[in-house]
Parts: C-alpha cells; structure tokens; sequence
C-alpha cells in the first residue's frame, strides 16, 4: 500500500523475521534507519490487543477508514507492518520490489479472505 501522497510505502508481513529482513535490506539499500518502522501485532508488547490500539497505531500511515480497518486486522491478527518514507520515484520502486521480494502479502486479497470468513 502507497500513502497517496508518495511519501509511505507500508506493507505487511505474516513472519516478524521476513519483516526484519525486509526492513533490513531496505535500509541496506540506502534508506535511512529512521525512515523504516516495524509494527508488531497481537501477541506483542507493542500494540493494545483491543482493537481500537490497533487503528491508533495505523492511523498515521493511512487516509481512509477502511484502509485503517484492513491494517489493523492485520495486526489484530498476528501480522507485522513495515512502513517506509521514501524521497524520490527510485526509492519507492526499489522498496515495492524488496517488501515484495521479502514475502509482504497481498493486503487486499488477504482481507477478501477474511470477508469471507465473516469479517466485516
């Protein structure tokens, strides 16, 4: 998922070493390291399990109300958040490709699989 603006890259990841691996080489490509955050969700001590901590703490990264539902879900269920500001069309190519090569899943097609469990 992009941020609108171009400056947020954010994706998630099922396994917290694919996200530190991920987040890793980003920075290994010249992405500064205060430009890279990891959220890790339930089960942590990072984020509230309610599900409104998990909203608050996505809340920054996204602009619609559904798209803050879908990665709080995420999070809600185990998964991990990578976000990354980029500078310049070269950076967020570079980074889509290595979240992507690192395993990030599919976001959208994750919560149609939830949708049809019964999530709404």
């Amino acid at each position: 998922m992009v941020d609108p603006t171009g400056q947020t890259i954010s994706a998630i990841f099922d396994d917290e070493r694919d996200a530190e691996h991920a987040a890793e080489e980003v920075i290994a490509s010249g992405i500064a390291n205060d430009a890279v955050t990891i959220t890790r969700g339930h089960g942590t001590d990072t984020l509230p399990k309610d599900h409104g901590g998990f909203l608050d703490a996505v809340e920054k990264f996204f602009f619609t109300q559904e798209q803050r539902n879908v990665y709080a879900e995420a999070l809600r269920r185990g998964g991990f958040l990578v976000s990354v500001q980029v500078k310049d069309q070269a950076q967020h190519d570079a980074v889509l490709k290595i979240l992507a090569d690192k395993g990030s899943i599919d976001i959208d097609e994750r919560a149609e699989q939830w949708r049809a469990q019964g999530w709404q």
